[in-house]
């Protein structure tokens, strides 16, 4: 080997002097005896390392064959050719660019024929019937099978194919194979890998070909490698883990507070709706999904990360959003009325009820005395009265107190209003009816 430039590299049996490339160690000594005769040391040097080697390779011994060739490249001082000079580094070239080429072509092939077959397992999936003729055609309409008269031997394993061992055809490039080299592909996760919103289940059980499709080995490895990569892509690390429930605590936390806000401003108003046991209850709730909420903050903060790069200035950025939400959001609740204020508001609302319940029995012995006096002539002016214990509106009522009672164990204070404001309905309907049974 020699360095013909600075930019090429020349092996073989090269002429020292003009740098020919002989082929052959006889054809370069012929070569020396003609083109350079003056050089007949270098000449002479050439045929004896020639001869010692062939020597060495055809009669040495094994046990002293690299001693004796180590000493058969020794040259004397008078027979070699020495420069005098230091050597410097020889000409050197970088493969990557080469590597990287074949690298790429070879992806490329592969991601070609994997997206084929996906496209053809698709087809397969989408329409396949019920039956077994019918599917049997459907997939050779499908993949067209190859034709297997000539074939005599399974082409993976070499086994002959007989009576016993049956030739099949795999249902994606519709090769032949025996039963023992095919693989069985579930149809619940073929159709996972061709829609990846479909969510695939736990295959515990094993594959048949009843449940399953006929594939050969080298395509279910190109369809288990896309399926893999599918996985790989949906996996989820610890920080999303812990990220999606801060989230979700976040997300039932708001509520919470638009819910705390409307029950304090309901014992303001002097409502009966909700009493402040059900608003204490509903803070500690809201403290406790901010105390979870920290938590996990915390924890994402603390997660290892490179300090200065992009991900360790992410979970910096999400703990100090956590710590803003909870301060701004959560921490910051109107306070609570007391007792006594509560006590006063309601009983300006009961009086103030009172007067327009006044008012509505006054209204309703009017329209009844109208309603008598006009009808007098017919002597139809007696009325039924249906006793209070067999009236239905107190049944009703009690099953929705009930309802709020369990409600309210459960903290469900949005059913809680919706429970109350039909019991105040049937307590009106319930006044109405005494108020014009009334004698």
């Amino acid at each position: 080997m020699a360095a013909a430039n600075d930019d090429e590299i020349l092996e073989g049996f090269l002429c020292p002097i003009c740098k020919a490339d002989l082929k052959s160690a006889s054809q370069l000594t012929s070569h020396f005896e003609t083109q350079h005769e003056e050089e007949q040391d270098l000449l002479r040097s050439l045929k004896d390392i020639f001869g010692k080697a062939k020597k060495i390779i055809l009669n040495a011994d094994e046990n002293d064959l690299k001693e004796t060739f180590d000493r058969a490249l020794k040259f004397n001082i008078q027979d070699t050719f020495y420069v005098q000079e230091e050597q410097t580094v020889g000409v050197y070239r970088s493969s990557i660019d080469y590597f990287r080429a074949v690298r790429v072509a070879r992806l490329e092939r592969y991601a070609t024929e994997t997206n084929k077959l996906l496209i053809r397992l698709d087809k397969l999936v989408c329409n396949m019937p019920n039956e077994a003729s019918q599917r049997k055609q459907h997939e050779q309409e499908v993949v067209p099978w190859l034709d297997g008269s000539s074939v005599k031997l399974c082409p993976n394993c070499a086994k002959s194919f007989n009576l016993t061992r049956r030739k099949h055809h795999c249902r994606l490039c519709g090769s032949i194979l025996c039963h023992d080299c095919s693989l069985f592909l579930d149809l619940s996760v073929a159709k996972a890998i061709v829609d990846p919103s479909v969510s695939q289940p736990p295959t515990t059980q094993e594959v048949s070909e009843k449940t399953g499709l006929r594939l050969c080995e080298h395509c279910y490895n190109l369809v288990e490698l896309r399926k893999q990569v599918q996985e790989s892509r949906n996996a989820k690390t610890p920080l999303m883990s812990t990220y999606e429930q801060m989230r979700n605590l976040m997300d039932q936390a708001k509520p919470a507070v638009a819910m705390y806000e409307k029950m304090c401003q309901s014992l303001f108003d002097g409502e009966t709706t909700y009493n402040l046991q059900d608003v204490n209850a509903m803070r500690g709730k809201i403290g406790k999904q901010a105390e979870g909420i920290d938590i996990l903050s915390k924890k994402i903060a603390g997660y290892p990360a490179e300090p200065g790069t992009r991900q360790a200035k992410l979970q910096n950025s999400i703990r100090q959003a956590a710590a803003h939400f909870i301060k701004e959001e959560l921490l910051s609740l109107r306070k609570l009325p007391t007792e006594s204020q509560i006590e006063e508001v309601r009983k300006e609302r009961y009086e103030k009820a009172q007067r327009q319940v006044e008012l509505e029995r006054r209204r309703a012995e009017r329209d009844r005395d109208w309603k008598e006096g006009e009808g007098s002539g017919n002597g139809s002016g007696t009325s039924k009265i249906q006793h209070d214990d067999d009236n239905p509106l107190l049944e009703q009522m009690n099953i929705i107190r009930g309802y709020i009672k369990d409600a309210r164990k459960e903290l469900r204070f949005e059913e809680v209003a919706i429970l109350e404001t039909n019991l105040k309905e049937l307590k009106k309907e319930y006044q109405f009816q005494m108020l014009s049974n009334k004698p």
